[in-house]
């Protein structure tokens, strides 16, 4: 068993349910991520030490995990926010494959799949 959670067991929100700085922050991640700007990756590995498993599901063939903080707040590290897009994205062909939204993703069970 790979610990990582099936695409189909992980709730789905409407981009539309977006609150506006949400909304924002995604055009210009995907603006980014196709016009080549190199974003952090997300490991994809939040509680791989205590069997938890990972948050995300397994990587489609090629592809990385890019994240992008929405807004900012002080908690819990200074000048990140809590708020979150990871977005699953094939670096060569520059296409974006999966959307993952979460207000929290220091909480278990926080992610969304944006469609």
């Amino acid at each position: 068993m790979s610990n990582r959670i099936h695409k189909s067991r992980i709730p789905i929100k409407p981009s539309s349910a977006l609150f506006p700085e949400a909304k924002e922050a995604l055009i210009k991640a995907k603006n980014e991520l196709k016009s080549g700007i190199n974003r952090k990756e997300f490991g994809n590995n939040r509680g791989a030490y205590d069997g938890d498993g990972s948050p995300l599901p397994q990587l489609s063939a090629g592809c990385e995990y890019r994240e992008f903080d929405i807004g900012r707040s002080s908690d819990p590290k200074p000048g990140r926010g809590n708020k979150r897009f990871v977005i699953e994205f094939h670096p060569s062909s520059r296409q974006v494959k999966e959307v993952y939204f979460t207000e929290n993703h220091y909480l278990k069970f926080s992610f969304f799949r944006i469609v």
